[in-house]
């Protein structure tokens, strides 16, 4: 059975809301020329999980292992549901409180550079997150500080914001989040994002990209079980190093040109 759907081509880049500014950042690994969006069955459980926490006002945290394809789900579900009034947040590396009320004073688009004063800022901001009702998505949420989660957590709790909240982590620092009493206590979902299985793959893998159309399927789960491991951005470095190659270059010869090699004593 097939378990895929093809969408439309999506956007290239997505807007992302920083501490600096709103940025724009490539869809796919490599800005992957000819990429598309498959809708696999990871994708549609995470969106019935999204689905529900915005309904209810809750708060999920969505994690994959590093390449899954945690993002990209992420900012395609958001631009498929405009009316959660999404807002795009993607910390640097251990940001301070200050940090997160500057990118959430650009993400809201309000008017000026962000004050200098924390409580004239939370002011705006608070306002802003009173209607519409919104949803907070932060991408990369195991890079915040302690102090960062203790800011969202108020800005969830204070009776005058109406927000729903979605935070994106790598599995492997799930514990960050896990061990934080403030922030695991209002989770009211735990999503995780599974990688493609061996079954997925002459599905999937040919939908993602026409390169792969014509491949024997034998082929794909040879690569996918000698390299890529149902990993989109494996599957993206391997769809890119194979069309920017010469087309004679073996698979195996690929694949060796893709592992690292241990160092020469």
């Amino acid at each position: 059975m097939n378990t895929t759907a093809l969408s439309r081509r999506t956007t290239r880049t997505t807007p992302v809301a920083t501490a600096h500014g709103t940025v724009r950042f490539a869809r796919h690994h490599l800005g992957l020329t000819g990429a598309r969006t498959v809708h696999t069955p990871q994708v549609t459980a995470a969106a019935t999980a999204l689905q529900t926490t915005v309904t209810e006002h809750g708060m999920m945290c969505l994690t994959a292992p590093a390449g899954a394809g945690k993002t990209f789900t992420l900012h395609t579900m958001l631009d498929q549901h405009p009316a959660w009034h999404a807002i795009r947040i993607l910390p640097q590396p251990q940001a301070r409180p200050g940090d997160l009320r500057h990118s959430l004073h650009h993400a809201l688009g309000l008017p000026g550079q962000p004050p200098k004063d924390p409580g004239t800022s939370d002011d705006l901001i608070r306002h802003a997150l009173h209607h519409p009702p919104r949803l907070l998505a932060i991408d990369e949420a195991h890079q915040l500080s302690a102090s960062c989660l203790e800011y969202l957590r108020y800005l969830y709790d204070d009776p005058h914001t109406s927000i729903a909240m979605v935070l994106a982590a790598s599995s492997h620092r799930l514990r960050t989040l896990r061990t934080t009493p403030m922030l695991a206590s209002r989770v009211t979902c735990w999503h995780e994002l599974h990688p493609l299985d061996a079954t997925q793959i002459t599905t999937v893998i040919p939908a993602f990209h026409s390169h792969w159309k014509t491949t024997d399927p034998d082929l794909l789960v040879h690569l996918d079980q000698m390299w890529a491991h149902g990993n989109f951005r494996r599957w993206a470095t391997l769809t890119h190093r194979t069309t920017t190659r010469p087309a004679h270059t073996e698979p195996d010869a690929l694949l060796r040109h893709l592992t690292p090699r241990p160092e020469a004593p």
